[in-house]
């Protein structure tokens, strides 16, 4: 699904545990910098400050592509960006490399019921 991204995901759990989309008080720690429709999110949730590990240097919009955050909204975010880079991108590449692996078995599996 398009928006079941893992920021979404958290706004919207923390906002049912506190009982208001107002995040106020609330600070974010993220892998990968957000997407536009994330940084959105967090804008509109009012979010303190977010902790970026690493860049998108393909679809973030905290500073990479764009920075969403920097246009004038009624709510400004504060940023810290970097916070554990190293260990984040191997987080993220062992995840996508998990992922690819998992694609290819299931692609041979298929490919032996055909056959």
């Amino acid at each position: 699904m398009a928006t079941n991204h893992a920021e979404i995901s958290a706004i919207n759990k923390a906002s049912k545990k506190i009982g208001s989309w107002r995040l106020s008080d609330c600070e974010m720690y993220i892998t990968l910098e957000p997407c536009t429709m994330c940084a959105g999110a967090i804008i509109q949730s009012r979010i303190k400050k977010i902790y970026i590990g690493t860049m998108d240097e393909k679809t973030g919009a905290c500073g990479s592509v764009l920075n969403v955050l920097d246009y004038k909204f009624n709510h400004k975010v504060e940023v810290e960006y970097g916070i554990l880079r190293e260990e984040c991108e191997y987080i993220l590449k062992e995840f996508f490399r998990k992922l690819r692996k998992d694609k290819r078995r299931k692609i041979a599996n298929v490919k032996r019921k055909i056959i």
